[in-house]
């Protein structure tokens, strides 16, 4: 099973996903109940979780990887190699600790991104 799910999403979330639907990884497809597809359906598409509070910075940790800064523009989050396509939050390479400590970067990557996508559709 997790090796037909691969492309739709990273492997570490698919077996959280599984488990959370009550499915071996390993378990053939064909094995699989219409019950249990439909509980791992649901768990793709509507996903939800609740947070209870916030650990200290000492328990973050960082991450890196993703689209280099250097192939986008700062002033529009606007890629230098694709007309039209803009970039924002972690998707892009840039160091700093996860755990709700990177938000502030990732909400105003995404102001800059989505303000100026939508002023580049205007424009057409």
């Amino acid at each position: 099973m997790k090796n037909v799910l691969k492309p739709l999403a990273p492997e570490r979330w698919l077996l959280f996903l599984l488990e959370r639907a009550g499915i071996a990884p390993s378990k053939a497809c064909v094995e699989i109940g219409q019950e249990q597809i439909r509980k791992l359906s649901h768990e793709l598409v509507s996903f939800t979780m609740d947070v209870h509070g916030t650990l200290p910075l000492e328990k973050a940790f960082v991450t890196g990887g993703g689209v280099s800064v250097k192939e986008i523009d700062p002033k529009t989050m606007a890629s230098k190699k694709k007309k039209g396509l803009y970039f924002c939050g972690e998707i892009l390479d840039i160091h700093g600790y996860t755990g709700g400590f990177n938000i502030t970067s990732d909400l105003v990557t995404g102001r800059i991104a989505g303000l100026n996508a939508a002023k580049n559709i205007d424009e057409k």
